[in-house]
């Protein structure tokens, strides 16, 4: 197998795709060949198995092959006709010369009222999309979901793709994120893929909680039950630090959190507030207490899966007001967990209870 260069600014998994691609063009790999399994594949490359998976999810891509799940990865039947648009034309560009195609598309666009300036920014952008790297996140909460989504893309140049957790929908393909607090579900639903997870801390945005420091004198919040309401406040008060009261609420529906008089803030948590009509969200008490993955886990993952920063991106490493709750995060719905290294459990999303110190799936090869 021909080598690959490291010391080359063309991405390794590039080259790797690039190599195949070269295969199936000269037909020495035809359609429904399999391609070579991924830790093999990665022994003879010399590099890690989420490199040769980038490389192969690149080519799925472009239509040359098909992840048939546990039975690897095969080159589809009309592997060998497609290609890639930098190698030459296609059928649709045959006796066409660039300059022509551009011209018409740009006609076409005008046709329907966009510019091409506008056109050409739409091609770049889509053109960046191509090859970034695809991590799904997936979270019980739709928005919660959505949230770190925004969140990783904002940090590094990929594509992160929500992936709500539902039994019924199956796992995402290839690498995703998921939080410590729902490893129990993971590993019940999905017990071949614990390999592919990487597992993240997370707990309340310090931002959102900190604007309320200094304006109130009580805060609330509102949970579903009493054990997560109080565990949800208590992380609360700890960035709040002292001088403001913050007490639970335990309501099924969100919205009587609303109907009392008291005119303090209530935050609600992701489900929550996913259940709080639009008429109460409007109410100047109701805040939306968001989450935020722990930059150093997230930083950990990109080191592993060699991310790129996002183009302007600035990651906050130092949280503020952190004090005695530095080795804990509040997950989702509430439940405290301790952070790896420090010994104790921390709350799996089923309810039972998980080693802490058990090997971290993202620090797995």
């Amino acid at each position: 197998m021909a080598g690959i260069d490291p010391s080359s600014p063309t991405p390794l998994y590039l080259q790797i795709a690039d190599a195949i691609r070269d295969k199936i063009r000269r037909g020495e790999l035809a359609g429904g060949d399999a391609l070579t399994p991924l830790r093999e594949a990665a022994a003879r490359w010399g590099v890690n198995v989420h490199t040769v998976r980038h490389a192969y999810t690149s080519l799925a891509r472009d239509g040359l092959v098909e992840s048939l799940g546990a039975r690897g990865t095969r080159v589809t039947t009309g592997g060998r006709a497609a290609e890639p648009a930098t190698r030459g034309p296609g059928p649709v560009a045959a006796g066409r010369s660039l300059e022509e195609i551009v011209d018409r598309a740009i006609d076409a666009a005008r046709s329907l009222g966009i510019a091409p300036g506008a056109l050409a920014a739409a091609l770049t952008a889509r053109a960046g999309r191509v090859d970034r790297p695809v991590v799904h996140i997936v979270e019980c909460s739709a928005a919660q979901c959505e949230s770190h989504a925004r969140e990783v893309e904002s940090a590094y140049d990929v594509q992160a793709v929500p992936w709500p957790l539902d039994p019924r929908t199956g796992s995402p393909p290839g690498a995703f994120i998921a939080t410590y607090f729902h490893y129990n579900d993971i590993r019940r639903l999905w017990p071949g893929r614990l390999r592919e997870a990487h597992f993240v801390s997370i707990e309340p945005d310090a931002v959102v909680v900190g604007a309320l420091a200094g304006t109130h004198d009580q805060v609330r919040v509102c949970e579903s039950d009493r054990a997560t309401a109080e565990a949800i406040a208590a992380d609360v008060s700890v960035l709040l630090g002292g001088g403001v009261r913050v007490d639970p609420v335990v309501a099924a529906d969100p919205n009587d959190a609303l109907s009392s008089p008291v005119k303090s803030p209530v935050l609600f948590p992701p489900r929550a507030w996913a259940r709080l009509p639009a008429r109460a969200r409007a109410d100047p008490r109701a805040v939306q207490l968001k989450y935020v993955i722990d930059p150093a886990d997230l930083d950990s993952i990109a080191r592993r899966l060699a991310w790129r920063p996002a183009r302007g991106a600035h990651l906050e490493i130092a949280h503020a007001q952190r004090s005695d709750s530095e080795d804990r995060c509040l997950d989702e719905p509430g439940r405290r967990h301790v952070r790896r290294g420090r010994g104790g459990a921390h709350a799996g999303g089923d309810g039972r209870r998980v080693d802490a110190d058990a090997p971290r799936p993202d620090r797995r090869s």
